[in-house]
């Protein structure tokens, strides 16, 4: 199946068509719809509070 094949199919929704437009629209600039973060801790960490945190993060918010 061809690139032009599956456009037919598979039309863009509006959402992915403006997604697409800015990832194209400057392509040396950054993305604004992905973004990594590396956050550093400092101090004792305690393990057990951390990962209960994130758990009710999760399973407050479906979609991760």
């Amino acid at each position: 199946m061809t690139d032009s094949a599956l456009v037919g199919v598979w039309p863009l929704s509006p959402l992915q068509e403006g997604l697409l437009f800015h990832a194209v629209y400057d392509e040396e600039g950054i993305d604004v719809y992905v973004e990594q973060m590396i956050t550093g801790l400092e101090g004792k960490l305690d393990s057990a509070v951390l990962r209960a945190s994130w758990q009710a993060l999760l399973d407050r918010h479906e979609s991760l």
